[in-house]
């Protein structure tokens, strides 16, 4: 796999205050937006949620979410993750609100028309 030490596509990022890590697939082209979001199916004997983003501009995949990540990541792999802790809600704040803004496949939303934001 490639990842940010050896300057591929592949990025993680783990927030240790909110127990959140994100696996980035692929780098975002300026401007573009993620969603549809999937959550993938969860059950009583998994310890954490996972969440597959897509990019609203062709609908592949962008990054997987691992919420309580520490229950569901090998300690080793988070210890070698860029740190952001403090910093993911925040970027939740502005994801949330760029999606909001555009419509399907990236264009300015029309006001009263299109889905709301979860």
């Amino acid at each position: 796999m490639l990842g940010a030490a050896s300057g591929g596509p592949v990025r993680l990022k783990y927030d240790a205050t909110t127990d959140v890590a994100y696996l980035s697939l692929r780098p975002l082209a300026q401007g573009e937006c993620v969603g549809p979001t999937l959550l993938l199916e969860t059950d009583r004997v998994f310890a954490g949620f996972v969440a597959l983003d897509f990019s609203l501009a062709d609908g592949r995949a962008v990054g997987l979410e691992f919420q309580r990540a520490s229950a569901c990541l090998p300690a080793e792999l988070l210890a070698t993750a860029e740190r952001r802790d403090g910093q993911s809600l925040g970027d939740r704040f502005a994801e949330r609100l760029a999606r909001h803004m555009a419509g399907p496949a990236g264009s300015p939303r029309q006001p009263g028309r299109g889905r709301r934001p979860h």
